[in-house]
């Protein structure tokens, strides 16, 4: 599950109703882990839970101990550590070969905490966020864990930690990770003592554009916000762009291809599928797909359709540079021997989840590295 996705269902659930008991958040994983840092788990008093801190081997524990920390109304760090043989014999035998470090928090009443607010309102834009919690504290300093700092997108800064000493050095490592979009577990040490401190990136979801609401669309709409993403279907034909044939969509947009580049915003983080079934169309679209800064171009049907449409496009003088091409997948999607649109669609979403996660979109079986970096 993406990180992005879990936060929303997560927001979503505490708004829908029911008395919440404990957020658990992973704040550290090291080794073979399923999970990794970032990773959410909501607990309700009536058993239900909202999220995942790992493959379903940890919740019924942090599940268990929750109503105790809840009890209390002070956050605890529980440690996992599946590097011991120990854990083989008196713990819960889940053979990953990993060490994970989870904050739970006590909630103690329906009102979502500030920070999810601004979360919430981060997502709402599009715009990354970052959030530090305290999880250690040590010495004759006066913050405990669970006093936070958050830093928005657009400078603005909040939260109690802001008041700590070392929140200057805080501030700076929370712009290093928005910067870097990858979260940090950080120790600040002075005279007073200690804190250790989950420096959280949270970025907002995918967003993926379909140019084209053909039949063929609808299973890659559906499966693409399945995974949290924002999705938005653009086509020139109003038959073609009724909302009903895409309910799970963000945004249904009526638009020609010559006024795209007016009228479709694509940001470089985001995804791009041509697929109008018409070469006319495909072509001017793909034009002002490699003049946008959109860091993923899938194009539907042969290469050679699309070795042709680049041709014809530099003989009307639109000649692009080696790293513009390089973005194009045309064919679009991995090669999975998928036939049917839902197959399709999955190769399409697979080849996309590779690349904005630089990853080959090879077996695993052959991956030297450690899965998770």
């Amino acid at each position: 599950m993406s990180q992005s996705k879990e936060l929303q269902d997560i927001l979503a659930a505490l708004k829908d109703g029911g008395k919440p008991r404990a957020l658990a958040t992973v704040i550290e994983a090291r080794g073979s882990t399923y999970r990794r840092a970032g990773a959410r788990l909501l607990i309700f008093e009536d058993g239900s839970m909202v999220g995942g801190i790992s493959g379903g081997c940890l919740e019924a524990d942090i599940f268990a101990r929750s109503e105790e920390i809840a009890a209390k109304g002070r956050p605890v760090v529980v440690t996992y550590d599946h590097t011991s043989e120990a854990d083989l014999i008196f713990g819960l035998a889940l053979g990953c070969n990993g060490v994970i470090r989870i904050l739970v928090e006590p909630l103690l009443d329906r009102s979502l905490p500030d920070y999810l607010r601004v979360l919430e309102n981060s997502l709402g834009l599009r715009q990354p966020a970052v959030v530090a919690v305290i999880v250690r504290s040590d010495g004759n300093l006066s913050s405990e864990p669970g006093e936070r700092l958050w830093l928005c997108a657009d400078n603005t800064i909040g939260g109690e930690l802001g008041q700590n000493p070392s929140a200057e050095r805080i501030v700076d490592d929370a712009r290093a990770v928005l910067d870097s979009g990858r979260s940090e577990l950080k120790t600040y040490r002075d005279d007073s003592g200690e804190l250790e401190v989950f420096v959280e990136a949270v970025q907002p979801p995918l967003a993926l554009t379909i140019f084209g609401a053909g039949h063929d669309a609808i299973p890659l709409a559906d499966l693409a916000k399945r995974l949290g993403w924002h999705v938005t279907v653009v086509d020139g034909r109003p038959a073609y762009v009724a909302p009903e044939r895409f309910p799970t969509a963000d945004a249904v947009r009526l638009c020609r291809a010559e006024a795209v580049p007016n009228e479709i915003a694509l940001d470089e983080s985001g995804a791009a599928v041509v697929m109008n079934h018409n070469y006319h169309h495909d072509r001017a679209i793909l034009a002002h797909l490699l003049r946008s800064p959109v860091r993923y171009i899938g194009m539907l049907g042969p290469c050679k359709r699309t070795q042709k449409m680049l041709e014809e496009l530099a003989q009307d003088g639109s000649n692009f540079e080696e790293t513009q091409l390089n973005r194009i997948h045309g064919p679009v999607g991995l090669d999975i021997g998928a036939e049917t649109p839902e197959q399709v669609a999955l190769s399409i979403i697979a080849e996309i989840l590779a690349v904005s996660s630089s990853r080959s979109g090879a077996p695993l079986k052959y991956r030297e590295a450690p899965i998770h970096g």
